[in-house]
């Protein structure tokens, strides 16, 4: 049996050691990347205030949510601009009140979204170092669900009607506080913003938010005439 020569083979070695050093860092590399989207899961508090004598005052744990980010790709990390893609939070919890001695219990099954503009963006902000500072507040900010009430006060005050009934909020926009990232923004923290204040009945609405990654990816960004929409 003939052999081809050594340096035939050494050649051959080589090139083949090329082809797939060069496969590799197509695959592994993330130099490719237009931006990086991350999903995180997200847990929250509710704080209501300013209702009528102080009844349905208090921090109610709700959740759990999701939001999707964007963010432009520097050096093959996160970085520079970035956009919501989507936002969601159930809202289930209940108040208790005790208002002259009339006990009330208002339960909520809802669940609050926010709705894109043009270009599938929800809103837009600026990374700086561990820090996600937001430069247009959240648009089509909604709730939608049940609220279920028992109690004298049903039906009086702006409260619902006795019983189980449908509540459906004006889509409207929220800004949010900045987002305040862990290592390899893995994580976040956003300390209360106001989502929601109303006159009748009289509350204000806060909330604040953690947030673990549940997924990251390297994508490719569509060109869009944002119009309207938070500036891309």
């Amino acid at each position: 049996m003939r052999t081809a020569p050594v340096s035939l083979l050494a050649a051959l070695s080589a090139l083949g050691a090329v082809l797939l050093a060069t496969t590799g860092s197509k695959a592994d590399s993330p130099s490719g990347c237009e931006a990086w989207e991350v999903e995180y899961e997200l847990s929250a508090e509710v704080q209501l205030s300013d209702t009528l004598m102080g009844a349905g005052d208090g921090v109610h744990r709700i959740g759990p949510g999701k939001v999707v980010l964007r963010f432009d790709d520097h050096g093959g990390r996160p970085a520079g601009h970035a956009v919501m893609l989507s936002y969601e939070m159930q809202d289930g919890f209940t108040v208790e009140s005790s208002a002259l001695f009339w006990r009330t219990m208002v339960t909520n099954a809802t669940r609050t979204t926010a709705t894109p503009a043009a270009c599938g963006v929800v809103a837009a902000g600026e990374l700086s170092a561990q820090t996600l500072h937001w430069t247009s507040a959240i648009h089509g900010v909604r709730t939608d669900g049940m609220v279920t009430c028992a109690g004298l006060f049903c039906g009086k005050f702006g409260a619902p009607p006795e019983g189980t009934s449908e509540v459906h909020t004006a889509a409207h926009e929220v800004l949010f506080e900045p987002f305040l990232l862990g290592e390899e923004l893995k994580t976040f923290s956003m300390a209360y913003s106001v989502v929601s204040k109303m006159e009748s009945p009289r509350q204000t609405s806060r909330i604040a938010l953690e947030g673990r990654e549940v997924r990251r990816a390297c994508v490719a960004v569509a060109p869009c005439n944002p119009g309207s929409a938070p500036q891309e």
